[in-house]
């Protein structure tokens, strides 16, 4: 391999990409984002590298790869957060149309007829 591809050596390579996939494998399960999950794939296709370090098709393929992966994972972000930014706005204004409606006395409890 050769040393100037990655600044650091590969078993702290290796132990960089575990460490952040657990990172975002966690962080999803915490916040339900879905770009997380594919942040975690383009750090694990990293060590694709390795499997053939001479080969320029595979050392080209994991490049696309990873910059199709960074790629996604950016518009799945922005779309989600709008989304998610939409639905907060929506709730936002169904309570306070909730709180602009005042609630009246409620109605007064049926009385038993008296009997003459």
């Amino acid at each position: 391999m050769n040393t100037n591809l990655f600044a650091i050596g590969m078993q702290k390579h290796v132990i960089f990409v575990i460490c952040a996939v657990l990172f975002f494998i966690i962080q999803f399960v915490r916040t339900r984002r879905w770009y997380q999950l594919v942040m975690a794939a383009a750090f694990a296709v990293s060590l694709l590298i390795y499997a053939a370090p001479e080969n320029n098709t595979l050392f080209y393929g994991v490049g696309i790869a990873e910059a199709v992966l960074l790629l996604t994972a950016l518009v799945m972000n922005i779309v989600q957060s709008s989304r998610i930014n939409r639905a907060e706005k929506a709730k936002k204004a169904a309570e306070e149309a909730g709180k602009d409606s005042a609630p009246t006395d409620p109605p007064a409890a049926p009385t038993e007829p008296t009997e003459a």
